[in-house]
């Protein structure tokens, strides 16, 4: 099994709610740094007790974990996740919350194999596409 981790640079709360929002989804555990420094931080952050060391949600049936990182992370189009779901409504009903404050890659597309995928990078640099299980008629 694989399983996607997304880390943030001390804004992994406000991203797991905005998650949690989008994909009606629960907080399935939430651990903070706490009184931990892991080794090797010279300066840590001064809120640093309050950032994600971990965190898991369930979205679209797969697990995910999410932390804040206490060395620096970048944006990436290396990975994109893919969120299969049931039928075009619910497709659309992510994407329309998820492109809020992110970038539109791939407007909403009827395809040879979906009757909606559409893709966006959302506002914490993470790359959706959101794609329905259901086939385009005649397909």
């Amino acid at each position: 099994m694989v399983a996607p981790y997304i880390t943030f640079n001390g804004n992994c709360k406000e991203a797991l709610s905005f998650y949690q929002t989008v994909f009606k989804s629960e907080i399935k555990a939430t651990h903070l740094y706490g009184e931990y420094i892991p080794d090797g931080i010279e300066a840590p952050p001064d809120n640093l007790c309050d950032w994600i060391m971990h965190a898991e949600m369930e979205i679209c049936g797969t697990n995910f974990s999410f932390a804040d990182e206490t060395q620096p992370v970048s944006c990436g189009s290396m990975i994109k996740l893919n969120a299969y779901v049931p039928n075009a409504k619910t497709a659309e009903e992510y994407f329309i919350s998820m492109k809020d404050g992110g970038t539109v890659t791939l407007p909403p597309t009827e395809t040879f194999y979906s009757n909606f995928h559409a893709a966006v990078i959302d506002k914490y640099g993470i790359c959706w596409n959101f794609i329905s299980e259901e086939h385009p008629p005649n397909q």
